[in-house]
């Protein structure tokens, strides 16, 4: 138990208080831009329907297909979304041949009592439509649990009972729930590529999708903006181009063949063809307490925001690697990809930004954060070095209890020794290094001289 213990919380110590790095908290991330993915789709025995289609925030065309392939181009808008229709939405503004998506249905209940009258009391106070329907997604993304089990009813009262569901009883709800409010909506029906993967699971800015190959979610109708797209696992106001349309209920969709297949057991296959993705997280809302991603509804800055470029001194971009948050303590742990880094900071104070990535050195930055502030920092890392080895007893054997001590400038760090007897500290600046390891009271020092681009062994015997 002690070792997993120490395993999990990935003790540091620094200047004698205890530096614990946690995940960072799972609230409503905010985007902006537009990203736009281009799939090549083949299946032997030819590709299915797939209609071209168009809302507020989203696109899907296909650009050119033969007998077994189809080019599909899909782009999703992250713009502020624009909608001010005052809530509860007055029925006169809501075309006649759009009131069918408030009418209750066999899978989606909007008569029932008891989710009509949680319906009313989430959206409470709300001054405008999109307001209620993202306190109703909000709450549902709070309330259930994704189980993809062929025993869970899928229908909204079912979901809204068990408080659990896969993708069509967290869209059945929804779009339930959004009817009872007076809010149109009807459930999107698409996929998920890549196919032949069924029950994948994909991120998106840090936010999973627990669902593969075929998916459901929804669309949502403003009448001073039309149909916006919503994924009641994934998303508020807006979907990713990872989904595809396939039909939505209650139209027919345009397009052109209709033959083929989609299924993820018969070998259609998506490769991307092209990809351009120029979103960036400008906010972060606290609720829901889930991870979802969102749009901005307002002109509020509402959390302080740290971002920025992460390059190698030698030249290019850190692909990957994790910022780390420092504050009284604690540290919330933040991965960054394609060298560009985001970290939303929900209180005011003084803290400490560090940047690190495989093979280089860490970089830090003080700040003194302003609430609702937005701050530009970009980094440059330097190659790092490696020290790792293997600590063992007077007997040869590995010791998989206690902790390597290092220096670094003023500071001490320490790590957990591995089940194996093993350690590794990476993120080193080049330079000589004191280290202890301490077992049961028992403690070993060594120095130690790390070497930018390489790895230092340094093995331990404990007496």
């Amino acid at each position: 138990m002690y070792n997993i213990i120490r395993y999990i919380l990935q003790v540091i110590i620094v200047t004698g208080a205890i530096l614990i790095p946690i995940s960072a908290s799972a609230d409503l991330k905010i985007l902006e831009g537009e990203h736009t993915v281009i799939y090549d789709i083949v299946n032997p025995r030819g590709v299915a329907f797939i209609p071209d289609y168009s809302n507020e925030s989203f696109s899907q065309k296909v650009i050119s297909q033969d007998e077994f392939s189809k080019r599909v181009q899909v782009t999703s808008r992250m713009t502020p979304l624009k909608t001010r229709v005052p809530f509860p939405i007055p029925s006169g503004l809501i075309p006649a041949n759009y009131r069918q998506y408030l009418a209750s249905e066999k899978d989606r209940q909007s008569n029932d009592g008891a989710l009509m009258r949680k319906a009313q009391e989430i959206t409470a106070g709300s001054r405008y439509a999109h307001e209620a329907a993202n306190s109703i997604l909000s709450w549902i993304a709070d309330s259930l649990t994704f189980d993809s089990s062929i025993t869970v009813p899928a229908d909204a009262v079912s979901a809204f009972k068990f408080r659990k569901a896969y993708c069509v009883g967290y869209s059945n709800l929804a779009v339930a729930m959004l009817r009872a409010a007076g809010i149109p909506a009807r459930v999107a029906h698409g996929y998920l590529p890549p196919g032949y993967e069924w029950g994948f699971s994909k991120e998106y800015w840090g936010v999973k999708v627990n669902d593969g190959g075929f998916h459901a979610y929804l669309e949502i109708y403003y009448p001073d903006t039309g149909w916006v797209f919503s994924d009641a696992e994934h998303s508020q106001h807006f979907v990713d181009p990872f989904h595809i349309i396939l039909r939505l209920d209650g139209i027919e969709m345009p397009g052109v063949y209709k033959g083929g297949f989609l299924d993820v057991d018969k070998a259609t296959f998506f490769t991307i063809f092209k990809e351009e993705d120029r979103t960036v997280m400008v906010d972060e809302l606290p609720f829901p307490k889930e991870k979802r991603l969102g749009r901005r509804l307002d002109d509020r800055q509402h959390t302080a925001l740290i971002s920025g470029q992460v390059h190698a001194s030698s030249g290019g971009t850190v692909a990957k690697g994790t910022a780390v948050l420092w504050k009284d303590g604690r540290g919330t742990q933040h991965p960054f990809s394609d060298g560009r880094y985001v970290v939303a900071v929900a209180n005011a104070g003084k803290y400490r930004l560090e940047l690190k990535g495989s093979g280089f050195a860490k970089s830090s930055y003080a700040v003194d954060i302003e609430q609702g502030k937005v701050y530009r920092k970009d980094f440059i890392l330097a190659p790092g070095g490696v020290i790792r080895g293997k600590v063992t007893g007077s007997n040869g054997k590995p010791l998989d209890e206690g902790d390597v001590f290092y220096r670094d400038g003023t500071t001490s760090f320490g790590i957990p020794i591995d089940q194996d007897g093993t350690y590794r500290i990476e993120g080193l600046s080049p330079g000589q290094y004191k280290l202890s390891v301490t077992v049961g009271g028992r403690t070993v020092n060594q120095q130690v001289s790390v070497i930018a681009g390489k790895e230092t062994v340094q093995d331990f015997t404990i007496p």
